[in-house]
């Protein structure tokens, strides 16, 4: 990142973190759009499930032609439900988006996902057919055609791509600073039961890495402990709402508690950690110059090295017209307004002044969260 084009102090890292969330990735898409616009370019994106392939399709294309192969990306997904009504029909519009998720279910979504025939029930047991409703293979075909995998193992953009080992139940992210990734671990990370198959590689299967945790925040804390980093965090899931009022909306708000991130834990996570390293560092400063070289308190003095954290999160809260069923509505408008809002929510927090001196929740970390409220 540049200071001169941000007006920001420089980092270390900036790291772009993007949760999973279907079609709601589409405001992901936008976000990016935005930072590209602001002079951000992103050294290290971390995804789970759609924020996966948005985060493949970034890091697998040189800065000019990112914004354009997610466009490309989310075109093709949005292809199959266009959405032109007239003013007058607008009142429709919510019994419309429930038309294309019907759709989507009953024929998928071209390069993406396709249904089985014959359905899984008729399977032989222990196959893949038989372990979920669709065939993720387009994925891996769209994904080859949109992504340079080399450029990708070529290790310019870090990407890591969050997993669940189904034998396990361990969480496991795919790093193209630890392994060569290729299309098969982007499905791994978006394979959600039972809609999706489990993918195989190296003789384990992976799930959906937002059945263990939905938020890749915490990988990308953990593994910057000791560097200077600005995390930028696009969720597509609401993490408050006003209480339901119909089931329909009640189903809405399970769906976003269950798959949004918890933003309290991680204040109380993060604030306890740099508490902990600054008492260190009291602690360290208080011994005799004789210690000073010794091994246990050279190791501890790196522990406890100051450093400086940068969180700003975007939320997309934007009401949906599909609501249980929004992760879904892969219709051309709904995907062209995601993408909008989460343009328009980037031009927002880069013309308010305040993030640049957000609030500290710990010392040495502070923390932004852009403003959702739209004109």
């Amino acid at each position: 990142m540049s200071d001169n084009s941000t007006g920001v102090r420089k980092f270390d890292h900036v790291v772009l973190a993007l949760q999973g969330g279907g079609a709601l990735g589409a405001y992901q898409a936008g976000v990016y759009q935005g930072l590209s616009e602001a002079g951000f370019a992103p050294d290290w994106v971390v995804g789970v499930s759609i924020g996966a392939i948005n985060a493949a399709l970034i890091a697998g294309n040189p800065p000019e032609r990112r914004v354009a192969r997610l466009r490309e990306f989310w075109e093709r997904m949005s292809s199959s439900a266009p959405d032109v009504m007239p003013a007058a029909m607008e009142p429709f519009q919510p019994f419309v988006a429930r038309m294309h998720v019907a759709n989507a279910i009953a024929f998928g979504i071209p390069g993406f996902f396709t249904p089985r025939v014959p359905p899984p029930f008729l399977a032989p047991p222990g196959s893949l057919a038989a372990l979920s409703y669709y065939d993720t293979e387009p994925l891996n075909r769209t994904l080859s055609e949109l992504a340079d995998f080399d450029l990708i193992n070529a290790k310019a953009v870090r990407l890591s791509l969050g997993a669940v080992n189904v034998r396990n139940s361990e969480s496991v992210y795919f790093d193209n600073h630890r392994i060569e990734l290729r299309p098969d671990h982007v499905r791994a990370s978006g394979a959600l039961p039972p809609g999706f198959p489990p993918v195989e590689i190296d003789g384990e299967f992976y799930w959906d890495g937002g059945i263990a945790s939905n938020s890749p925040l915490w990988y990308a804390a953990d593994e910057t402990a000791h560097k200077d980093v600005l995390i930028i965090q696009a969720d597509v899931f609401n993490p408050r709402a006003q209480t339901p009022q119909t089931l329909e909306q009640a189903a809405e708000r399970v769906k976003d508690i269950q798959y949004a991130s918890k933003q309290r834990m991680s204040w109380d996570r993060i604030r306890e950690r740099e508490e902990l390293r600054a008492a260190l560092r009291r602690l360290l400063e208080k011994l005799p110059a004789e210690l000073r070289d010794d091994a246990d308190v050279r190791k501890l003095t790196d522990v406890s090295d100051p450093h400086s954290v940068g969180w700003v999160r975007l939320i997309n809260d934007a009401n949906a017209r599909a609501q249980s069923f929004k992760d879904v509505d892969f219709s051309e408008r709904t995907v062209t307004e995601l993408w909008n809002d989460g343009l328009e929510d980037v031009r927002r927090t880069m013309r308010d002044a305040a993030w640049k001196t957000a609030t500290e929740i710990a010392p040495g970390f502070h923390f932004f969260e852009a403003t959702a409220a739209r004109t």
